[in-house]
């Protein structure tokens, strides 16, 4: 017999028409209402620029060979309204520089209101979903981020891989620093034999595909998500590599109009099938978890807005041991903070300080190092609102990363001009 969520979560295409099904069942008919389908359209268009002597630094990249930086890049919208309660949300990304097909950039999604009260509302939605964790989906527009990249801790790659695997911890100390396809040599501890980008904590750039639970009460707001895939390997094809689900939620307050704090979890199984063959007899792949746990602040008060976010997290590592021998999760810790502040009106300046630090595991002889390497970044600027819809920035981004083995640091930084138009 099939599983009921397996059979749901199969494809974005046969999710959104089983949820329309439902929903239109459920819903007052357009013969009583006397309403028709409305469409909206929409869209932002970016045309950016980097420059410096040595180029863009990789760290910026997304798997997609794709950047923040890019030259052009537009996003299109398209929300058809069926009835109060039914709307169903797409959006495509057109990017010229990215290698993949337009498919992985198209992000559809239908909601279905299934309550809706002076005190609260409920949502449920089906799809491609905004990324479950955390606060960025919303702000990752070029319209509503004051910058132009986004926080590390959304797309940076790590050494980690979900179709390979480290031998033991002599080999994933000696791959640090290998997140990008284009200079990892590999792990020998078994798996696929194609190169992917490492894992990054969460990539927000593809959405995974699942679905989930979303409404607010009081002064409380909430989530909770199944998806095919995890924070740092979302499936937005509607396929999957493996038989497990990731679970997460987040909860949220706002106990001032100034002031909303939000925590978030999430746990799902990351590895690919592919490394089945090279784990200990008994164990699957589904017995090793990405698991996060992240807080997250916003305060806006006059012409500030500062907003930080902390993410906790590890990641279950077959042949990764301790020094007694016992199977060892390597942890994670990422976390932004960002400040806004309006000049004059229309004109403003923002900051944002970004850092990924990993924990340590021992080196194969007795001494304890991190296990990838720490990286910091700092991304600072002005922007000035035209008119509605006509941003102009111009941003420094300086990084910095801490090299294990010689000990030393590189630092690279560059400039960028953006123009966002919306539409």
């Amino acid at each position: 017999m099939i599983n009921p969520i397996l059979y749901v979560l199969r494809s974005c295409r046969h999710l959104i028409i089983l949820f329309l099904m439902v929903s239109v069942c459920s819903a007052p008919t357009q013969a009583d209402t006397g309403e028709v389908p409305q469409v909206f359209f929409g869209g932002i268009m970016d045309f950016t620029t980097a420059f410096q002597n040595q180029g863009l630094p990789e760290v910026n990249r997304f798997r997609r060979g794709d950047s923040a930086f890019d030259n052009m890049r537009m996003t299109l919208f398209t929300d058809v309204v069926f009835s109060p309660r039914i709307t169903l949300f797409t959006q495509v990304i057109l990017d010229p520089t990215s290698g993949s097909s337009i498919s992985s950039f198209f992000r559809p999604y239908a909601r279905f209101t299934a309550l809706e009260t002076a005190k609260g509302v409920l949502h449920l939605e089906v799809g491609k979903l905004p990324t479950p964790f955390g606060s960025i989906s919303p702000r990752a527009y070029s319209t509503r981020n004051p910058l132009v990249s986004s926080p590390l801790m959304y797309h940076y790659f790590t050494s980690l891989r979900s179709n390979q695997i480290p031998a033991d911890n002599a080999d994933l100390v000696s791959h640090r620093g290998q997140g990008p396809f284009s200079v990892f040599t590999g792990y020998s501890g078994g798996g696929a034999s194609r190169a992917f980008n490492g894992l990054p904590l969460i990539y927000e750039i593809c959405w995974d595909t699942g679905a989930q639970a979303i409404g607010s009460f009081w002064r409380f707001d909430y989530r909770a998500s199944v998806t095919q895939g995890t924070l740092g390997d979302p499936r937005n094809g509607g396929g999957d590599n493996n038989d497990g689900k990731q679970f997460s939620g987040r909860l949220g307050l706002v106990p001032m109009t100034w002031l909303t704090v939000d925590s978030s979890y999430a746990r799902g199984p990351y590895l690919h099938s592919d490394v089945a063959p090279a784990l200990r007899q008994g164990k699957q792949v589904e017995d090793y978890h990405q698991k996060a746990l992240g807080f997250d602040a916003a305060i806006g008060f006059r012409h500030l807005e500062l907003i930080g976010e902390l993410m906790l997290n590890t990641w279950d590592v077959p042949n990764i041991v301790d020094t007694n021998g016992r199977e060892k999760a390597v942890e994670t810790t990422g976390f932004y903070v960002q400040g806004k502040y309006a000049i004059r009106p229309g004109l403003y300046a923002a900051v944002r300080l970004d850092q990924i630090d990993f924990g340590e595991v021992d080196d194969g002889s007795g001494t304890s190092v991190p296990w990838d390497e720490p990286v910091k970044r700092i991304e600072f600027g002005v922007g000035y609102h035209f008119r509605d819809g006509v941003i102009g920035k111009v941003i420094r981004q300086d990084i910095r990363v801490e090299h294990q083995a010689p000990a030393t640091s590189s630092h690279d930084y560059f400039w960028g001009a953006q123009l966002s138009l919306s539409f």
